[in-house]
């Protein structure tokens, strides 16, 4: 498991190095930042992705604690 967990976060560690990279282009600003805008969108889409197996447990433990409270209320 600790093996998973350190190439797990290697990767991580080197996508976010390239994207780093990409953002320190110069063309991205070029044209209205146009390109960076553009990137930084697909950048929080793709974060939200790869850190997924990060905060799925606790979204889903807080839904079910909200929906237990909701259910006592009744």
């Amino acid at each position: 498991m600790d093996e998973i967990l350190t190439k797990y976060l290697e990767f991580l560690w080197q996508m976010f190095q390239f994207d780093m990279d990409v953002l320190s282009q110069p063309w991205m600003y070029y044209w209205v930042l146009v390109p960076a805008i553009g990137y930084i969108i697909f950048f929080f889409c793709k974060w939200i992705v790869l850190t997924t197996p990060i905060w799925i447990a606790p979204f889903m433990a807080l839904q079910a604690l909200k929906r237990d409270k909701v259910s006592k209320k009744k």
